[in-house]
């Protein structure tokens, strides 16, 4: 992007529902520039018609907005704005992006971009699975309503023994760091990175995720992970998420290693020692 555009742009992202109207030097502090470039800037949009400078000498933004924003395709779907994103990740990866979506208290698969390898994850665009297992379920699931969570539990719990302190710190660490690792949680021999997509009103319902076998994601899950995170950055960007709310990707920050859950019905596995790593990364059994 060309600098100067990309500044000027930035400047309506100072802007949210919490603050309409803004000084320049509120706007500077939010976005993080010089004064004078900030100056510079907001007076040209101004003059562009976009931005409106009031008597308290307030800036907000014009009713120009809203007449482009009416521009917008109305059929335009999730679907068409993350292909390009999913096609991209996948030529850098070489693995399976596949776009998920919460349907009841089920994870519904809405988009797939398949692995050029052989040895490849199956996923299937209108494939569903329990809210409960695997990387994507667990990204939907941290960034839940604490009454949507309940309600999901209660549903996909049955026949599991659940750790359900271990589950909740598990959920707040996979905020903390703005995406979820699984390995072999849902199918054994496959690793899975999600990372979530917020919205216009900073809600998750949808999520980006690599899964492949194993031997080929855990030597390269930290960068596999930076490149993930950057991609759903990009994806909520473009669907007019507030910079505010995308996740910071904090890598190897904490280390957890915790039985969550046991895959067999009403009956509690025992805890699993993890063998050490030489990449400190989030452990999900």
């Amino acid at each position: 992007m060309i600098r100067a555009v990309g500044r000027a742009l930035s400047i309506f992202d100072a802007f949210d529902n919490d603050h309409l109207n803004l000084s320049l030097q509120e706007i500077c502090e939010r976005i993080k520039m010089p004064k004078t470039t900030t100056f510079r800037l907001a007076n040209t949009l101004e003059r562009a018609g976009f931005l409106i400078r009031m008597d308290n000498q307030q800036y907000c933004l014009s009713l120009k907005l809203t007449r482009l924003g009416g521009l917008v395709r109305s059929t335009l779907s999730i679907r068409d704005v993350a292909r390009p994103i999913m096609v991209e990740v996948n030529q850098k990866t070489s693995e399976t992006i596949t776009l998920n979506t919460i349907v009841g208290s089920e994870r519904m698969v809405l988009e797939v971009i398949d692995t050029p390898s052989p040895l490849m994850s199956m996923a299937r665009t209108g494939q569903r699975m329990p809210l409960l297992m695997a990387a994507s379920s667990r990204i939907l699931m941290a960034y839940m309503d604490a009454d949507e969570l309940e309600s999901v539990l209660k549903i996909t719990t049955v026949g599991h023994v659940i750790d359900r302190p271990a589950l909740d710190r598990e959920l707040a660490r996979f905020r903390r760091q703005g995406y979820a690792i699984s390995r072999g949680q849902r199918v054994a021999g496959l690793t899975a990175i999600a990372v979530p997509i917020f919205d216009i009103n900073g809600k998750v319902r949808h999520c980006l995720s690599l899964t492949g076998p194993s031997v080929r994601i855990d030597p390269n899950d930290l960068d596999l992970a930076e490149i993930m995170v950057a991609a759903g950055r990009d994806l909520s960007n473009r669907l007019g998420a507030s910079p505010s709310s995308e996740a910071d990707l904090k890598i190897g920050t904490d280390h957890e290693a915790a039985m969550v859950l046991s895959t067999q019905p009403k009956v509690a596995a025992p805890r699993k020692k993890t063998a050490s790593r030489k990449k400190a990364v989030p452990a999900v059994v």
